[in-house]
């Protein structure tokens, strides 16, 4: 069988229904591309808003997370303050009680203590009394030499001209490892 094909169109006809065709499906298209950006405009919009909601709620939330954190590092702060100041009356603390209870062993039963200074920070110490006999103060001296707190242990020579009822004064340096704890 033959095919037959009428054409009532005018070569310009079909020419301008060519162009008129291409021209439905670039506006279809074009109808389509505008839709579509309408749609991702409004999803980005929505989604725009949504996360501005986020950031304030979050921004809320991280303020007063970090203002209860202020509160807790200046606690913690003024914490460790305090304890390097204990650490540091710490390091200065020298156990005098047993120092002094060793000096009261030394001192013999006729021998009366008027004065005792001991120094921390030069590390000097004084000691005046009376001694009812020179031995008594003799007895005293050696007692204080054999202390192992003590160095160059020195009295004046008028310590040892009187034989009875003897003012005395020793002064000397204690040795700087009795003083660390």
């Amino acid at each position: 069988m033959v095919k037959i094909t009428l054409n009532l169109l005018s070569p310009a006809q079909k020419e301008y229904l060519r162009y008129e065709h291409a021209y439905l499906h670039v506006r279809t298209v074009m109808w389509l591309m505008l839709a579509f950006s309408v749609i991702i405009s409004g999803l980005l919009l929505s989604a725009r808003l949504m996360l501005q909601d986020n950031f304030a709620t979050v921004l809320t939330t991280t303020t007063l997370v970090n203002e209860k954190n202020r509160t807790l590092d200046r606690e913690i702060t003024d914490f460790n303050k305090n304890l390097k100041e204990v650490q540091g009356i710490q390091a200065d603390f020298v156990k005098w009680s047993s120092i002094l209870l060793d000096i009261n062993r030394a001192i013999p039963p006729n021998v009366e203590i008027a004065y005792l200074n001991l120094e921390q920070k030069t590390r000097v110490f004084n000691l005046n009394g009376q001694a009812l006999k020179r031995e008594d103060l003799l007895a005293l001296k050696a007692n204080l030499e054999a202390l192992p707190y003590f160095d160059e242990l020195s009295s004046p020579l008028t310590n040892l001209l009187v034989r009875e009822n003897v003012t005395f004064e020793f002064t000397g340096k204690i040795k700087q490892n009795e003083l660390t704890p």
